[in-house]
């Protein structure tokens, strides 16, 4: 925020990797970080936060690491000892300011995308898969845990390794999911 502040006239960002559409100044970079931490409902880290914003083609990876960067250096986001980050009211501030000279589509993509990785990334956390080798395939052991202890566990024998790691991501994509459609299973 050292630069005079009007998104929609500075080209100043680097651009690789962003889309049409995408950030192109460094001060629409510093918005959205902002705007993204104040309008999440999950804890996030700056890796979810870069993870989102260049996997979406919004804005170029060095580009948003450096806006979290000097943001923090600043005291206008806060880092937890968990690596979440923690916006200040100076952040918020900036945001109730700005926010709509951001686009609606920009916005709404980068806080569905964020979401969606700090859920899974929760989810891979606290519900832990394990994958052996067996003399007749692999196994795989999907756990449903509850803070500290597990209320499921489920193993799986498949023949193949790819097949192994395409229940693991998918189990940890949504392993609520799994576990409410097995119980439905049981139980109709």
């Amino acid at each position: 925020m050292d630069k005079e502040f009007n998104p929609a006239l500075q080209f100043d960002a680097f651009t690789a990797g962003v889309e049409d559409g995408g950030l192109r100044s460094s001060s629409s970079i510093t918005i959205i970080v902002c705007y993204i931490l104040a309008n999440c409902q999950e804890k996030i880290t700056a890796q979810n936060i870069i993870d989102a914003l260049v996997d979406g083609k919004i804005a170029n990876y060095f580009e948003v690491s450096n806006a979290i960067s000097k943001m923090i250096k600043k005291g206008h986001i806060l880092e937890n000892k968990d690596s979440t980050l923690k916006i200040t009211a100076d952040c918020r501030f900036l945001v109730d300011i700005v926010e709509n000279d951001l686009p609606l589509t920009i916005r709404e993509k980068s806080i569905e995308l964020v979401n969606k990785l700090a859920v899974n990334e929760i989810n891979k956390k606290e519900n832990k898969v394990s994958i052996e080798k067996t003399a007749k395939g692999y196994s795989v052991t999907l756990h449903v845990s509850d803070i500290d202890s597990d209320f499921m566990v489920l193993t799986l024998n498949v023949p193949s390794e790819a097949q192994a790691v395409v229940i693991k991501e998918k189990f940890q994509q949504s392993p609520a999911a799994v576990y409410e459609n097995l119980m439905n299973s049981i139980f109709k």
